[in-house]
C-alpha cells in the first residue's frame, strides 16, 4: 500500500462522496467527540479492495490504498497526489481506533 498525504480538507470529502458514488462501503468510521473537527478515520472496501482515509486539522488528509487504486482515484479527480509518509494512517494510529473495535 501507499499513501497520498497533505490532501486538502475540501478534495479529501470530495474524494470519499466520489468513493461513495463509486459503491465502495463504508466499514469504519471513527465516532468520537472531535470526529470532522479535530481528527478522522474512514476505511472503506469494495470486493476484496480496500481505503484507509485519515484526516486531522493540522495535516489534513491522507488516503492509503494499493497503487492501482491510488492511480484510479487520481484519474477520477483529475489531480495527482503526493506520495510520502503517513501520519494519521500509521499502522498504530489505525489499530488504536478501527482493529480495537
Amino acid at each position: 500500500m501507499i499513501t497520498a498525504i497533505n490532501i486538502e480538507t475540501e478534495q479529501w470529502n470530495r474524494i470519499i462522496e466520489i468513493l461513495i458514488r463509486d459503491q465502495w462501503n463504508v466499514v469504519y468510521k471513527y465516532d468520537a467527540f472531535d470526529a470532522g473537527i479535530d481528527f478522522d478515520l474512514i476505511v472503506m472496501h469494495k470486493g476484496n479492495d480496500e481505503i484507509l482515509l485519515g484526516w486531522d486539522n493540522w495535516l489534513e488528509g491522507e488516503i492509503k490504498c494499493s497503487e492501482e487504486i491510488m492511480r484510479y482515484i487520481e484519474v477520477m479527480i483529475n489531480s495527482k497526489f503526493y506520495i510520502g509518509d503517513p501520519v494519521n494512517l500509521k499502522p498504530e494510529v489505525i489499530n488504536l481506533y478501527w482493529k480495537s473495535e
